[in-house]
């Protein structure tokens, strides 16, 4: 069974609903996917749409794809994602004559880390940092093993439960990884900030 830090699949570039139709006033239109599309252009940038769409697609996809999926133009697309290329955060692939794009994964792992270390406290991280080791110590006991790809290679094909706890070992391994970045980013993050501070306060003395 997955942790909590670890969703449902990642979605498709088709699973991207730019807008709430909820926050639409008045009467339904007749064409309420138009309607949606043409309030959510009025409500971003050209560039915001298509960070968007880019950052929450797994797969790789044309500059077409992206342009429709981000309610502009291919030319558009070339020209915002050209700096995101450069600054790394996103991927450029050749396929034959097609030129692809895709989020970078090592930036969306950064990303996660980030967000864990900005939404908990540290003494919260800690807490999650025990619990996963906690889990994967009880695991280890009860199958006599020290890692997933241990327990992989003596388990039955038919232990259905095996595999299960397999899946929700690996999935706490990365979590506790996740957690243990995001804590030093925080630790670092903190000892940035004193060392910030104390020397705007030398320049006032």
């Amino acid at each position: 069974m997955p942790t909590d830090e670890n969703a449902d699949g990642p979605p498709s570039i088709a699973d991207i609903d730019p807008f709430d139709s909820e926050d639409l006033s008045g009467e339904t239109p007749d064409n309420l996917d138009e309607a949606v599309t043409e309030e959510w252009k009025a409500s971003t940038t050209a560039f915001q749409r298509i960070h968007t769409v880019l950052k929450n697609t797994y797969e790789p996809h044309t500059t077409g794809e992206i342009a429709d999926a981000a309610a502009t133009t291919k030319p558009t697309v070339r020209k915002h994602v050209e700096p995101l290329v450069e600054a790394g955060m996103v991927v450029e692939r050749r396929r034959g004559n097609a030129v692809e794009y895709v989020w970078n994964q090592t930036q969306r792992r950064i990303n996660r880390v980030a967000e864990l270390a900005d939404e908990h406290s540290s003494a919260e991280l800690d807490g999650k940092i025990r619990r996963a080791k906690e889990r994967i110590a009880a695991l280890e006991d009860e199958y006599g093993v020290e890692s997933p790809n241990e327990l992989a290679e003596v388990l039955d094909p038919d232990d259905d439960a095996g595999w299960d706890d397999l899946a929700t070992w690996r999935s706490l391994e990365d979590d506790l990884n996740r957690l243990e970045a995001a804590q030093s980013m925080a630790e670092y993050l903190v000892g940035a900030d004193s060392v910030a501070n104390g020397y705007d306060a030398s320049n006032h003395v």
